[in-house]
Protein backbone atom coordinates (compact mmCIF):
# COMPACT_ATOMS: atom_id res chain seq x y z
CA UNK A 1 0.00 0.00 0.00
CA UNK A 2 2.83 1.87 1.30
CA UNK A 3 4.82 1.22 -2.16
CA UNK A 4 1.57 2.26 -4.68
CA UNK A 5 1.13 5.49 -3.10
CA UNK A 6 4.81 6.48 -3.00
CA UNK A 7 4.94 5.36 -6.55
CA UNK A 8 1.94 7.73 -7.68
CA UNK A 9 3.90 10.97 -6.11
CA UNK A 10 6.70 10.25 -8.09
CA UNK A 11 4.33 10.37 -11.54
CA UNK A 12 2.70 13.10 -10.04
CA UNK A 13 6.15 15.00 -9.77
CA UNK A 14 7.41 13.57 -12.96
CA UNK A 15 4.28 14.84 -15.72
CA UNK A 16 0.66 15.61 -15.64
CA UNK A 17 -1.98 13.56 -14.82
CA UNK A 18 -5.24 14.13 -17.32
CA UNK A 19 -8.19 12.58 -15.97
CA UNK A 20 -10.25 13.43 -19.10
CA UNK A 21 -8.83 12.87 -22.54
CA UNK A 22 -9.09 16.74 -24.56
CA UNK A 23 -10.35 16.91 -28.15
CA UNK A 24 -7.43 17.61 -30.39
CA UNK A 25 -9.07 20.87 -32.05
CA UNK A 26 -11.18 22.97 -28.94
CA UNK A 27 -14.62 23.51 -31.38
CA UNK A 28 -16.75 26.06 -30.18
CA UNK A 29 -19.96 24.91 -29.31
CA UNK A 30 -23.12 26.32 -27.74
CA UNK A 31 -25.25 25.28 -24.74
CA UNK A 32 -28.79 24.09 -25.76
CA UNK A 33 -28.80 23.89 -29.83
CA UNK A 34 -28.62 20.98 -31.96
CA UNK A 35 -25.71 20.64 -33.77
CA UNK A 36 -26.67 21.85 -37.60
CA UNK A 37 -26.66 19.32 -40.01
CA UNK A 38 -25.97 20.16 -44.15
CA UNK A 39 -28.45 22.59 -45.38
CA UNK A 40 -30.86 21.29 -48.24
CA UNK A 41 -30.96 23.06 -51.73
CA UNK A 42 -34.31 23.24 -53.13
CA UNK A 43 -32.91 24.84 -56.49
CA UNK A 44 -30.42 22.00 -58.58
CA UNK A 45 -29.21 22.46 -61.67
CA UNK A 46 -31.09 19.47 -63.10
CA UNK A 47 -28.78 19.39 -66.16
CA UNK A 48 -25.53 19.37 -63.88
CA UNK A 49 -26.01 17.10 -61.33
CA UNK A 50 -26.79 13.31 -61.39
CA UNK A 51 -29.67 11.64 -60.70
CA UNK A 52 -30.49 10.93 -57.69
CA UNK A 53 -32.11 12.64 -54.28
CA UNK A 54 -31.05 16.14 -55.53
CA UNK A 55 -31.63 16.02 -59.08
CA UNK A 56 -35.45 14.41 -58.25
CA UNK A 57 -35.49 17.41 -55.47
CA UNK A 58 -35.12 19.97 -57.82
CA UNK A 59 -37.57 18.70 -60.28
CA UNK A 60 -40.25 18.76 -57.61
CA UNK A 61 -39.38 22.07 -57.32
CA UNK A 62 -39.63 22.93 -60.61
CA UNK A 63 -43.01 21.61 -61.07
CA UNK A 64 -44.52 23.12 -57.77
CA UNK A 65 -43.29 26.78 -59.35
CA UNK A 66 -45.14 25.80 -62.76
CA UNK A 67 -48.25 24.23 -60.93
CA UNK A 68 -48.41 27.99 -59.05
CA UNK A 69 -47.73 29.62 -61.76
CA UNK A 70 -50.87 28.31 -63.70
CA UNK A 71 -53.13 28.76 -61.13
CA UNK A 72 -52.07 32.46 -60.11
CA UNK A 73 -52.50 33.04 -64.09
CA UNK A 74 -56.12 35.49 -64.60
CA UNK A 75 -57.29 33.36 -67.24
CA UNK A 76 -57.44 30.14 -65.65
CA UNK A 77 -60.55 28.33 -64.23
CA UNK A 78 -60.48 25.22 -62.02
CA UNK A 79 -63.85 24.48 -63.10
CA UNK A 80 -62.38 23.66 -66.85
CA UNK A 81 -60.35 20.41 -65.59
CA UNK A 82 -63.62 18.65 -63.75
CA UNK A 83 -65.42 16.68 -66.23
CA UNK A 84 -68.95 17.59 -66.85
CA UNK A 85 -71.75 15.18 -65.25
CA UNK A 86 -74.62 17.08 -66.78
CA UNK A 87 -75.83 15.44 -70.20
CA UNK A 88 -77.83 17.98 -72.40
CA UNK A 89 -81.70 16.90 -72.67
CA UNK A 90 -83.13 15.07 -75.05
CA UNK A 91 -85.29 17.33 -76.74
CA UNK A 92 -88.71 15.94 -78.09
CA UNK A 93 -90.38 17.27 -81.17
CA UNK A 94 -94.18 16.69 -82.25
CA UNK A 95 -94.77 20.13 -84.07
CA UNK A 96 -96.02 20.13 -87.33
CA UNK A 97 -93.80 19.43 -90.04
CA UNK A 98 -94.49 22.61 -91.51
CA UNK A 99 -92.77 24.42 -88.18
CA UNK A 100 -89.79 21.87 -88.72
CA UNK A 101 -89.86 22.91 -92.60
CA UNK A 102 -89.75 26.89 -92.01
CA UNK A 103 -87.05 26.93 -89.68
CA UNK A 104 -85.00 23.95 -91.61
CA UNK A 105 -85.28 24.24 -95.03
CA UNK A 106 -81.94 23.71 -96.80
CA UNK A 107 -80.74 27.15 -98.30
CA UNK A 108 -81.25 27.55 -102.09
CA UNK A 109 -77.40 27.11 -102.41
CA UNK A 110 -77.87 23.66 -101.10
CA UNK A 111 -80.86 22.95 -102.09
CA UNK A 112 -80.52 19.59 -103.92
CA UNK A 113 -82.08 18.91 -108.02
CA UNK A 114 -85.17 18.90 -108.27
CA UNK A 115 -87.13 15.66 -108.92
CA UNK A 116 -88.99 15.17 -112.00
CA UNK A 117 -92.21 16.44 -112.06
CA UNK A 118 -95.28 14.66 -112.75
CA UNK A 119 -98.66 15.36 -114.09
CA UNK A 120 -98.16 19.35 -113.20
CA UNK A 121 -101.32 21.49 -114.53
CA UNK A 122 -101.75 24.78 -114.71
CA UNK A 123 -104.61 27.51 -114.91
CA UNK A 124 -105.45 31.18 -114.54
CA UNK A 125 -108.88 33.40 -114.29
CA UNK A 126 -107.56 37.32 -114.29
CA UNK A 127 -104.53 37.45 -111.68
CA UNK A 128 -105.45 34.14 -109.90
CA UNK A 129 -103.36 31.12 -111.03
CA UNK A 130 -103.58 27.61 -109.74
CA UNK A 131 -101.20 24.99 -109.93
CA UNK A 132 -101.27 21.08 -108.93
CA UNK A 133 -98.83 18.38 -109.79
CA UNK A 134 -98.07 14.82 -107.99
CA UNK A 135 -96.03 14.49 -104.85
CA UNK A 136 -93.08 12.64 -105.86
CA UNK A 137 -89.86 13.36 -103.72
CA UNK A 138 -91.23 15.11 -100.48
CA UNK A 139 -94.47 17.59 -100.82
CA UNK A 140 -91.90 20.90 -100.31
CA UNK A 141 -89.96 19.58 -103.31
CA UNK A 142 -92.65 18.69 -105.20
CA UNK A 143 -93.97 22.55 -104.84
CA UNK A 144 -90.75 23.88 -105.80
CA UNK A 145 -90.09 21.80 -108.83
CA UNK A 146 -93.55 22.68 -110.24
CA UNK A 147 -92.76 26.43 -109.88
CA UNK A 148 -93.70 27.37 -106.31
CA UNK A 149 -91.11 29.76 -104.64
CA UNK A 150 -89.92 29.04 -101.15
CA UNK A 151 -92.43 31.40 -99.26
CA UNK A 152 -95.33 30.14 -101.25
CA UNK A 153 -94.11 26.53 -100.39
CA UNK A 154 -93.40 26.88 -97.09
CA UNK A 155 -97.02 28.85 -96.76
CA UNK A 156 -98.68 25.91 -98.16
CA UNK A 157 -96.81 23.69 -95.76
CA UNK A 158 -98.06 25.92 -93.04
CA UNK A 159 -101.27 25.63 -94.26
CA UNK A 160 -102.08 21.76 -94.59
CA UNK A 161 -100.55 20.81 -91.34
CA UNK A 162 -103.32 23.15 -89.77
CA UNK A 163 -105.59 19.99 -90.85
CA UNK A 164 -103.18 16.88 -90.91
CA UNK A 165 -100.06 15.57 -90.25
CA UNK A 166 -97.50 16.62 -93.29
CA UNK A 167 -95.70 13.41 -92.90
CA UNK A 168 -98.75 10.95 -94.20
CA UNK A 169 -98.34 12.91 -97.62
CA UNK A 170 -98.05 9.23 -99.61
CA UNK A 171 -96.54 9.26 -103.20
CA UNK A 172 -99.54 8.96 -104.80
CA UNK A 173 -100.94 11.92 -103.73
CA UNK A 174 -101.91 15.31 -105.25
CA UNK A 175 -101.14 18.79 -104.20
CA UNK A 176 -103.26 21.71 -105.50
CA UNK A 177 -102.82 25.50 -104.68
CA UNK A 178 -103.94 28.96 -106.02
CA UNK A 179 -101.86 32.57 -105.46
CA UNK A 180 -103.35 36.03 -105.81
CA UNK A 181 -100.59 37.59 -108.36
CA UNK A 182 -99.03 40.73 -106.66
CA UNK A 183 -99.71 44.17 -108.22
CA UNK A 184 -97.37 47.00 -107.89
CA UNK A 185 -94.56 45.10 -106.74
CA UNK A 186 -96.26 43.14 -103.76
CA UNK A 187 -95.64 39.69 -103.44
CA UNK A 188 -97.54 36.91 -104.21
CA UNK A 189 -100.29 35.90 -101.63
CA UNK A 190 -101.39 31.90 -101.42
CA UNK A 191 -105.35 32.24 -101.05
CA UNK A 192 -106.14 27.94 -101.64
CA UNK A 193 -103.79 24.83 -100.47
CA UNK A 194 -105.47 21.56 -101.07
CA UNK A 195 -104.24 17.89 -101.44
CA UNK A 196 -106.19 14.87 -103.53
CA UNK A 197 -105.29 11.52 -101.13
CA UNK A 198 -105.45 8.35 -102.13
CA UNK A 199 -106.07 6.37 -98.97
CA UNK A 200 -107.55 9.30 -96.49
CA UNK A 201 -110.19 12.21 -97.31
CA UNK A 202 -109.57 14.84 -99.28
CA UNK A 203 -108.09 18.20 -97.90
CA UNK A 204 -109.47 21.86 -99.47
CA UNK A 205 -108.11 24.82 -97.40
CA UNK A 206 -109.53 28.07 -98.63
CA UNK A 207 -108.22 31.23 -96.96
CA UNK A 208 -111.03 33.61 -95.23
CA UNK A 209 -111.73 36.46 -93.06
CA UNK A 210 -114.03 35.37 -90.32
CA UNK A 211 -115.48 38.17 -87.91
CA UNK A 212 -111.84 40.01 -88.33
CA UNK A 213 -109.74 36.66 -88.13
CA UNK A 214 -107.51 35.70 -91.01
CA UNK A 215 -107.48 32.11 -91.42
CA UNK A 216 -107.65 28.77 -92.96
CA UNK A 217 -111.07 27.32 -93.25
CA UNK A 218 -112.26 24.34 -94.67
CA UNK A 219 -116.03 25.02 -95.05
CA UNK A 220 -116.78 23.44 -91.70
CA UNK A 221 -119.97 24.42 -89.65
CA UNK A 222 -119.30 21.87 -87.05
CA UNK A 223 -116.68 22.64 -84.31
CA UNK A 224 -113.89 20.28 -85.17
CA UNK A 225 -112.17 18.87 -82.39
CA UNK A 226 -108.59 16.95 -81.53
CA UNK A 227 -108.50 13.59 -81.10
CA UNK A 228 -107.45 14.67 -77.46
CA UNK A 229 -104.37 15.67 -75.26
CA UNK A 230 -100.91 14.55 -75.61
CA UNK A 231 -99.17 12.51 -73.04
CA UNK A 232 -97.04 14.21 -71.38
CA UNK A 233 -94.63 11.37 -70.78
CA UNK A 234 -93.78 8.05 -71.37
CA UNK A 235 -94.84 6.83 -68.41
CA UNK A 236 -97.95 4.13 -67.32
CA UNK A 237 -100.93 5.98 -65.56
CA UNK A 238 -100.50 5.19 -61.64
CA UNK A 239 -103.42 6.54 -60.40
CA UNK A 240 -106.71 7.72 -61.96
CA UNK A 241 -109.09 10.48 -61.97
CA UNK A 242 -111.22 10.92 -59.11
CA UNK A 243 -111.49 10.36 -55.32
CA UNK A 244 -108.87 8.64 -53.37
CA UNK A 245 -107.43 7.67 -50.18
CA UNK A 246 -104.15 9.91 -49.89
CA UNK A 247 -101.04 8.32 -49.32
CA UNK A 248 -99.30 10.92 -47.24
CA UNK A 249 -102.13 13.14 -45.75
CA UNK A 250 -104.04 9.49 -44.79
CA UNK A 251 -107.71 10.53 -45.65
CA UNK A 252 -109.78 10.89 -48.48
CA UNK A 253 -110.01 13.92 -51.19
CA UNK A 254 -110.78 14.34 -54.61
CA UNK A 255 -107.66 13.26 -56.90
CA UNK A 256 -108.37 16.12 -59.43
CA UNK A 257 -105.71 14.85 -61.95
CA UNK A 258 -104.10 11.55 -62.89
CA UNK A 259 -100.11 9.94 -61.82
CA UNK A 260 -98.06 8.80 -64.28
CA UNK A 261 -95.33 7.08 -63.11
CA UNK A 262 -91.92 7.68 -64.73
CA UNK A 263 -87.89 7.54 -63.73
CA UNK A 264 -86.56 10.60 -62.31
CA UNK A 265 -84.94 13.36 -65.22
CA UNK A 266 -87.86 11.97 -68.04
CA UNK A 267 -88.51 14.35 -69.91
CA UNK A 268 -91.89 15.89 -69.51
CA UNK A 269 -93.29 18.02 -72.84
CA UNK A 270 -96.82 19.64 -73.57
CA UNK A 271 -99.91 18.55 -73.82
CA UNK A 272 -101.23 20.47 -76.83
CA UNK A 273 -99.54 24.28 -78.17
CA UNK A 274 -100.43 27.33 -75.68
CA UNK A 275 -98.65 29.56 -73.07
CA UNK A 276 -96.55 29.11 -69.83
CA UNK A 277 -98.42 31.44 -67.23
CA UNK A 278 -96.81 30.00 -64.02
CA UNK A 279 -93.41 27.95 -63.73
CA UNK A 280 -91.99 27.59 -59.90
CA UNK A 281 -92.72 25.69 -56.37
CA UNK A 282 -96.53 25.55 -55.70
CA UNK A 283 -96.29 23.83 -52.50
CA UNK A 284 -97.14 20.30 -51.59
CA UNK A 285 -97.52 20.13 -56.19
CA UNK A 286 -93.49 20.82 -56.02
CA UNK A 287 -92.37 22.42 -59.07
CA UNK A 288 -94.95 22.81 -61.04
CA UNK A 289 -95.59 24.13 -64.75
CA UNK A 290 -99.15 25.77 -65.71
CA UNK A 291 -99.82 25.68 -69.35
CA UNK A 292 -103.00 27.70 -71.06
CA UNK A 293 -104.45 26.58 -74.37
CA UNK A 294 -106.36 28.67 -77.22
CA UNK A 295 -109.48 27.63 -75.68
CA UNK A 296 -109.09 28.40 -72.38
CA UNK A 297 -108.15 24.72 -70.92
CA UNK A 298 -105.50 24.98 -68.45
CA UNK A 299 -102.72 22.25 -67.96
CA UNK A 300 -100.58 21.66 -64.87
CA UNK A 301 -97.38 19.31 -64.50
CA UNK A 302 -96.57 18.72 -60.96
CA UNK A 303 -93.72 17.36 -58.79
CA UNK A 304 -90.97 18.13 -61.46
CA UNK A 305 -86.74 18.18 -60.55
CA UNK A 306 -86.64 21.10 -62.97
CA UNK A 307 -88.48 23.10 -65.52
CA UNK A 308 -87.31 24.02 -68.81
CA UNK A 309 -89.91 26.65 -69.11
CA UNK A 310 -90.95 30.04 -67.91
CA UNK A 311 -94.13 32.43 -67.73
CA UNK A 312 -94.72 33.93 -70.72
CA UNK A 313 -93.06 31.20 -73.17
CA UNK A 314 -94.90 29.73 -75.77
CA UNK A 315 -94.99 25.91 -76.64
CA UNK A 316 -95.67 23.36 -78.77
CA UNK A 317 -97.51 20.37 -78.77
CA UNK A 318 -94.37 17.95 -77.19
CA UNK A 319 -91.92 20.27 -76.57
CA UNK A 320 -89.96 19.76 -73.25
CA UNK A 321 -90.99 21.72 -70.25
CA UNK A 322 -89.77 19.91 -67.44
CA UNK A 323 -88.53 17.10 -65.82
CA UNK A 324 -90.04 14.18 -63.51
CA UNK A 325 -88.94 14.40 -59.79
CA UNK A 326 -90.84 14.33 -56.58
CA UNK A 327 -90.55 17.58 -55.07
CA UNK A 328 -93.47 18.46 -52.95
CA UNK A 329 -95.96 16.01 -51.60
CA UNK A 330 -94.76 12.77 -53.29
CA UNK A 331 -93.82 9.23 -52.29
CA UNK A 332 -91.80 8.77 -54.96
CA UNK A 333 -90.96 10.03 -58.51
CA UNK A 334 -94.08 10.85 -60.98
CA UNK A 335 -95.74 13.42 -63.06
CA UNK A 336 -98.93 14.42 -61.28
CA UNK A 337 -101.23 15.74 -64.48
CA UNK A 338 -104.27 18.03 -64.03
CA UNK A 339 -106.78 19.71 -67.02
CA UNK A 340 -109.02 22.60 -65.97
CA UNK A 341 -111.60 23.88 -67.71
CA UNK A 342 -113.42 27.43 -66.04
CA UNK A 343 -111.22 26.55 -63.01
CA UNK A 344 -112.86 23.03 -62.43
CA UNK A 345 -110.43 20.06 -63.07
CA UNK A 346 -111.75 17.49 -65.25
CA UNK A 347 -110.55 13.92 -65.84
CA UNK A 348 -107.80 14.38 -68.80
CA UNK A 349 -108.49 11.07 -70.66
CA UNK A 350 -111.38 12.66 -71.79
CA UNK A 351 -110.19 16.20 -72.64
CA UNK A 352 -110.91 17.46 -75.93
CA UNK A 353 -109.24 21.01 -77.07
CA UNK A 354 -111.38 22.76 -79.73
CA UNK A 355 -108.45 23.18 -82.34
CA UNK A 356 -109.84 24.39 -85.54
CA UNK A 357 -111.88 27.34 -86.25
CA UNK A 358 -115.12 27.01 -88.56
CA UNK A 359 -116.92 29.34 -90.87
CA UNK A 360 -119.53 31.43 -89.29
CA UNK A 361 -122.72 30.24 -90.58
CA UNK A 362 -124.14 33.43 -92.48
CA UNK A 363 -120.78 33.32 -94.23
CA UNK A 364 -120.41 30.20 -94.95
CA UNK A 365 -122.50 30.38 -98.05
CA UNK A 366 -120.43 32.87 -99.78
CA UNK A 367 -117.45 30.66 -98.70
CA UNK A 368 -118.45 27.81 -100.41
CA UNK A 369 -119.02 29.69 -103.39
CA UNK A 370 -115.45 31.16 -103.59
CA UNK A 371 -113.82 28.00 -103.06
CA UNK A 372 -116.57 26.49 -106.17
CA UNK A 373 -115.52 29.13 -108.27
CA UNK A 374 -111.81 28.78 -107.37
CA UNK A 375 -111.66 24.84 -107.89
CA UNK A 376 -113.40 25.74 -111.70
CA UNK A 377 -110.60 27.34 -112.65
CA UNK A 378 -109.85 25.52 -116.02
CA UNK A 379 -106.58 23.36 -115.85
CA UNK A 380 -104.51 22.05 -118.73
CA UNK A 381 -100.81 20.20 -119.06
CA UNK A 382 -97.69 22.41 -118.43
CA UNK A 383 -94.99 21.98 -120.67
CA UNK A 384 -92.02 20.80 -121.26
CA UNK A 385 -89.88 24.15 -119.84
CA UNK A 386 -89.97 24.77 -116.42
CA UNK A 387 -92.28 27.38 -115.39
CA UNK A 388 -90.73 30.75 -113.39
CA UNK A 389 -90.88 30.65 -109.52
CA UNK A 390 -94.06 32.50 -108.41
Amino acid sequence: MLQARKDWLEDREGGEVVAFPRSPVEAPREFGRREQKGRIDLLVDLHAEDIGPRWFRGAATLAGLCCTAIFLSPSFNPASFVPSKTKAPEIIKTVPLSELAAGQLPQEAEAPAMPKVAGVQMGSRGTIQRISGDVTEGLYWSLRAAGASPTIATEYLKAIATHMDVGEVAPFDRFDFAIAKGADGKPDQLIYAGIDRAQYDDVKLLKWNNNGQSSWFDGSAAPQVSAGLMAPVAGRITSGFGWRFHPILHFGRLHAGIDFGAPTGAPIVAAADGQVVAAGYAGGYGRQVRIVHSTGIVTTYSHMSSMAASPGLQVRQGQVIGYVGSSGLATGPHLHFEVRINGQPVNPLTARLVSRPTVQAPQLAAFKARLKDLLSIPMTPRGPAPSAAL
